[in-house]
């Protein structure tokens, strides 16, 4: 999203599943999710707790704080959770996604491990980018990451952590079994194929009906708007600074070497 956009230009009848703000406020409905991250991931979910629209975790005041889009956990028959699962909307490439997913997931171990407790009790996590552009180049639908050796991919670590991105732009290189099909396709292409869809679709249909709903989205895009002015008030602050200090070293140094020459030609004038 532009940080030019203003409140006043915005048609929130014509906002889609791949907005910033609908995408989490969809997806957070558990009915909704729940079959999403079977069909991406190829699992069955015993149960999911109600997914949280952009929950935060921090470690520590000093620590980088991170937002997720849709944070949902997966229970069992015991209720104790299983499994976590992050879904991110990104339409941009930030050049940074990878290790972003790095942090994520170190944030989200330090907040579920509890002072004295195992490591072996830190549960399976995943983060599901869902992007439109291949970031990789390779032009596949599905970029499904674990760690391996190297010497031999057959050997995996088993740290239970997995990194996936779908590219919803290459839909069509799905077979149409794939689960997922329909989901990247209707990311894309906003055309509701299956049922699954159709129920996202009448849900983003609600959302963009109903009035205190496009309140609250008003109110978060010009939470937007000012937080990225005011980041890059900070940034013109910050340049101008530096700018500054460089100028007066500048200075400093010519003053030094004027006053060098100013040496130089008195001990000529003397000899």
């Amino acid at each position: 999203m532009s940080g030019n956009a203003t409140t006043e230009n915005i048609d929130f009848s014509k906002i889609t599943i791949t907005n910033r703000f609908m995408f989490p406020l969809v997806m957070s409905h558990k009915e909704i999710a729940k079959p999403f991250i079977e069909a991406a991931l190829g699992i069955k979910i015993y149960d999911l707790k109600d997914p949280e629209q952009e929950k935060t975790d921090q470690v520590g005041i000093f620590s980088k704080s991170v937002r997720y889009d849709v944070y949902a956990q997966e229970t069992g028959k015991d209720g104790e959770v299983k499994r976590s699962f992050d879904l991110e909307m990104q339409m941009e490439d930030t050049k940074e996604l990878p290790k972003r997913a790095r942090y994520y997931r170190s944030v989200r171990d330090t907040n579920d491990l509890r002072k004295g407790a195992m490591y072996k009790s830190l549960k399976d996590q995943y983060v599901l980018f869902i992007c439109p552009d291949d970031i990789f180049g390779a032009k596949l639908p599905i970029y499904s990451f674990q760690n391996y050796a190297t010497e031999n991919k057959n050997i995996s670590l088993d740290d239970r952590t997995f990194k996936n991105f779908y590219i919803f732009n290459q839909y069509e290189k799905l077979p149409d079994t794939h689960p997922l099909k329909p989901y990247l396709k209707y990311f894309a292409t906003n055309a509701a194929e299956s049922s699954e869809t159709r129920k996202i679709h009448t849900k983003v249909e609600w959302y963009r009906s109903d009035e205190k709903t496009q309140e609250r989205y008003m109110t978060w895009e010009q939470e937007i708007q000012l937080a990225a002015e005011a980041a890059a008030e900070k940034e013109r602050e910050r340049n101008e600074k530096i700018i500054a200090e460089k100028d007066a070293e500048i200075f400093e140094k010519d003053a030094e070497l004027a006053a060098l020459r100013a040496e130089i030609e008195r001990l000529k004038s003397e000899k």
